[in-house]
């Protein structure tokens, strides 16, 4: 893999104080590449984008043990603003568009960090626009009468007018027809070769994350059971079985698996 943009080495999460929900996460994120974290609901996903991205505290969790690197910097000291001006842009799963502004003032509201004047803002906003052809014809209409592809659209596009290094995207498939989620996938794909900027996707959908993800991390329980390039991960006979509908076995959790390659993690 090529030199990270983002390292999660052995990270623990606790909620409330008591409810342990990630044991020991360790990943990378390439620069420049996109990075699938599969599992079921449930299996720490959003935990993991969350204590990445410090907005962990809003639902009374902290990170325990382990520590977090971005450009070899331990940032979880960090508020999320900080970090967004360092690169790292969160968008939330569930298409969090401000309803009552329209979708050009919701992308508007993703460049509040910027300093460079608003002709390079008008820049970026036409660039987003022409990833995003669908939002330029709808720019002035209220996101709350917006189809929930367009919101999902738009909630990526306001996160790209801050020029972020790496975006981390929860669930981008949730509540989309599966023509949609090949759209919002195909434009993903688009801006990381043509922007060079980094994902790390949580997604359940493997089989659409995996066709346009470099590498692939698996989530259960709250810990890495196994990773690999995408390839490596959609030939896999376990992956197939337990996330692809593919296999024809009767067990329920990698945890049933003897042959798996279990992640070595590493200390910060």
């Amino acid at each position: 893999m090529n030199e990270s943009i983002l390292n999660v080495n052995n990270v623990e999460v606790i909620y409330n104080r008591v409810i342990l929900v990630l044991k020991g996460v360790s990943l990378q994120v390439p620069a420049g590449k996109i990075v699938a974290l599969l599992g079921a609901n449930g299996a720490g996903k959003t935990t993991t984008l969350r204590a990445i991205s410090n907005l962990l505290a809003s639902e009374r969790g902290e990170v325990t043990k382990g520590g977090i690197e971005l450009h070899g910097e331990r940032v979880e000291s960090l508020n999320p603003s900080e970090l967004v001006r360092r690169g790292v842009v969160q968008v939330m799963e569930g298409r969090r568009c401000f309803a009552h502004l329209t979708i050009e003032e919701n992308l508007l509201t993703g460049a509040y960090t910027r300093t460079d004047g608003k002709a390079a803002v008008g820049e970026t906003l036409e660039k987003i626009y022409s990833y995003f052809p669908r939002l330029k014809v709808r720019r002035r209409s209220q996101a709350a009468y917006t189809s929930g592809g367009e919101q999902q659209m738009c909630a990526i596009g306001r996160a790209l007018m801050s020029k972020p290094a790496m975006v981390l995207l929860d669930e981008p498939s949730m509540g989309l027809a599966p023509q949609i989620v090949e759209e919002v996938f195909a434009i993903v794909r688009s801006l990381n070769e043509h922007e060079q900027v980094a994902f790390l996707l949580a997604e359940q959908n493997a089989n659409v994350a995996l066709r346009h993800a470099d590498h692939g991390y698996v989530l259960e329980n709250g810990r890495i059971v196994l990773e690999g390039t995408a390839g490596a991960l959609l030939d896999n006979d376990d992956v197939k079985e337990f996330y692809l509908g593919a296999g024809e076995g009767s067990r329920h959790s990698f945890r049933d698996v003897k042959s798996y390659r279990r992640r070595k993690r590493w200390l910060s």
